[in-house]
């Protein structure tokens, strides 16, 4: 009788609102539906309101992040907003340190003409709120200022990288995050970015186009609107 009736129920999504059918279909059958901590975790990171990732996007982060485990390096986030997957990212980077970047004030100036996120935009972000949802986890550290010279703030050991979420909005920011990062992140480590394929944040993909014109990595697609690079250990060419 249910699976008659949510047979009904995709049908007519898939008439009048197929995204929403496709969702729906695929999450039947997904895997995430057996993963108790992470659906705990994501329901109460949504009843906090502090997470604007969708559930594929937010399960992404939850598999992806564990693989660069064995990978040298600290784990880092530009764009923190109210700590929502920063928190997601503590409860899976083992013993890695996290360190997190924002402004915690807002959107820094803009490219005219590419980017459709206003400056001043997420000014509600406060650190001490997002310490406070932190509060607990430990190896977590707070580089507070405009990117990137808040990496000033990095202490002297901290060179490597091996998982990087990138979620700045912006053409400059993800820019100088690439800039920033790449050349920091270890062989097999991994950069996802959110808003790549959203298209109120045409900045972000135009970022990682310009960046990864001369390098050996391809930029994957996933769902929803991520993205994700893989760092080579060698050229292909190489291999």
């Amino acid at each position: 009788m249910i699976d008659r009736w949510l047979s009904h129920l995709e049908l007519f999504l898939l008439r009048k609102a197929p995204h929403w059918s496709v969702s729906i279909r695929s999450r039947r059958n997904h895997v995430v539906r057996t993963d108790k901590e992470f659906l705990e975790l994501f329901d109460d990171l949504q009843r906090r309101k502090v997470i604007i990732q969708s559930m594929s996007e937010a399960f992404n982060l939850w598999q992806l992040c564990p693989k660069t485990a064995r990978v040298q390096g600290d784990i880092a986030e530009l764009g923190v907003y109210l700590g929502g997957t920063a928190r997601l990212l503590s409860q899976i980077k083992g013993d890695r340190r996290l360190f997190l970047f924002d402004t915690f004030g807002g959107m820094p100036e803009v490219k005219e003409g590419l980017d459709k996120v206003q400056a001043g935009t997420f000014a509600e972000t406060r650190l001490a709120d997002v310490q406070r949802l932190m509060s607990g986890e430990k190896n977590v550290h707070f580089c507070a200022g405009f990117f990137p010279q808040s990496t000033k703030q990095l202490p002297g050991d901290a060179q490597k990288f091996s998982f990087v979420h990138l979620d700045a909005d912006i053409y400059q920011s993800t820019l100088d995050g690439l800039t920033f990062f790449y050349p920091r992140l270890s062989p097999g480590g991994m950069i996802v970015a959110h808003d790549y394929r959203y298209l109120q944040c045409p900045g972000v993909k135009q970022a990682f186009t310009e960046f990864f014109a001369n390098k050996p990595e391809p930029v994957l697609e996933l769902w929803d609107t991520q993205c994700l690079v893989v760092k080579y250990s060698s050229t292909p060419d190489q291999r």
